[in-house]
């Protein structure tokens, strides 16, 4: 290994402890307080008299202000950078989730749920953004894919714990349900203090890298970006009619009617396997496949950085994704309904590394800040489609009809993903090839 080996190493290893698990840990919390009102919904739609279809658009609602402001949120990061603008960000959507505690009705949580999607507008795609500062192309699907392990740490640390306090947990005669929101309320909204201390915005701020190795990370950095050097001028009409942005974007959407509606619908799903469930069975049954996702998770990040392979990594998950749910839907054993949702869940994180590298390959500068938020916000879409839609079919034709609406959209997306030209995986090598580093 020479020396140029050795600092590269060392570089990238010391940013990855240093940022990985601090956002890490920032996305669990996001997660979490995500996917509460899925299992908020088994007792808080009895108490607030929530129908199918009325739950379907609450789940919904939170994705058209998420959908409306994710390009400007942004722009914004990139004006006033990461810290401020994350910090900004989880205190709001803390504060919103700490404020479910004291609804008394329908229209009381459909404010409320509105007013999360304005607050947490732009974190994910934000991130996504801000690893592009850190990483250079070829480490970004595995770096991702760390990232993206919040997903099923998030779900085998929040279903669990949420289930628990439902049942348990009924101080001063409140249900259980509302303490559930005010204690994952809580903890965003210290974070974010925490973030404002901690987060930095760029290598540039950071006193943990030596002066030589920031010079190697802006030197990598910079021989990428004149490879995508089409865009970084970009205007925002022209990153608007970008069209590999929206070819990604329809992917996306497309993955998304399927997690996103799993994430509020699940729990309701599996309480259904038995009469006998509780609550905190739920939980439990729950918490399995964050388990088993989170071994499986990074392998396949590394895996497509090896490969330097993106189009099949990006695609095959989903096909299993939708082999889960086929096996719920039709299985008679509750062992093989399990089974299918731990595939589910395999496949519904594991495609998020390998996919969400392709966006930094062809953009660069503010294009990549509004590019990354317009197909996360065709993915909001895809949550309001999806959830609205799964409502109405929940209501007609149960569980089994949700299931195989899912499903088909999971072929839906693993059909356009294999659609894809070649040219990702050769712009990839390209990036990556000797003749790039002269």
């Amino acid at each position: 290994m020479d020396s140029l080996e050795i600092l590269e190493k060392e570089t990238i290893n010391k940013i990855k402890w240093n940022i990985i698990p601090f956002c890490f840990m920032l996305y669990v919390l996001n997660y979490i307080d995500r996917i509460n009102l899925g299992f908020a919904a088994m007792d808080m739609n009895i108490d607030l008299q929530i129908t199918n279809v009325a739950f379907g658009f609450l789940s919904s609602l939170f994705f058209v202000p998420y959908f409306l402001l994710e390009v400007p949120s942004n722009m914004c990061l990139h004006k006033f950078g990461a810290r401020k603008w994350m910090a900004r960000i989880m205190i709001t959507w803390g504060m919103v989730i700490v404020g479910m505690f004291f609804v008394q009705n329908y229209y009381h949580v459909a404010i409320l749920r509105f007013l999360l999607g304005c607050a947490e507008a732009g974190f994910f795609p934000g991130m996504i953004y801000y690893f592009t500062y850190w990483f250079p192309a070829k480490q970004r699907a595995s770096i991702i894919g760390f990232f993206m392990m919040a997903v099923p740490f998030g779900n085998f640390l929040g279903a669990p714990l949420s289930t628990w306090i439902m049942d348990n947990v009924h101080w001063l005669g409140y249900a259980g349900w509302r303490w559930m929101f005010m204690f994952e309320g809580i903890p965003a909204i210290l974070a974010g203090i925490v973030t404002l201390l901690y987060l930095a915005d760029n290598p540039l701020k950071v006193s943990w890298l030596t002066q030589q190795q920031k010079d190697w990370l802006a030197g990598e950095l910079k021989k990428e970006n004149e490879l995508k050097k089409e865009t970084a001028s970009f205007t925002l009409r022209q990153i608007f009619t970008f069209k590999r942005v929206w070819v990604l974007g329809i992917i996306y959407m497309s993955i998304q009617i399927t997690t996103q509606s799993a994430n509020y619908w699940m729990p309701i799903i599996v309480k259904g396997f038995s009469s006998s469930f509780s609550n905190t069975t739920v939980g439990l049954i729950m918490m399995l496949p964050g388990i088993v996702s989170l071994i499986v998770m990074p392998f396949w990040g590394m895996h497509s950085d090896k490969t330097k392979e993106r189009k099949l990594h990006t695609a095959l998950p989903m096909l299993l994704s939708g082999f889960g749910l086929i096996l719920i839907a039709v299985a008679d054993n509750m062992y093989i309904k399990i089974g299918g949702l731990v595939l589910n869940a395999i496949g519904n994180v594991a495609f998020y590394g390998p996919f969400w590298s392709l966006p930094s390959i062809y953009l660069t500068g503010a294009a990549a800040a509004v590019g990354v938020a317009i197909i996360n916000s065709l993915s909001s879409l895809g949550g309001f489609l999806g959830n609205n839609i799964i409502g109405i079919i929940k209501g007609e034709y149960g569980s089994t009809g949700v299931l195989c609406f899912q499903a088909t959209c999971c072929v839906i997306a693993f059909l356009l993903t294999m659609s894809l030209d070649l040219h990702d995986d050769a712009l990839l090598n390209k990036a990556d090839s000797p003749k790039s580093n002269e």
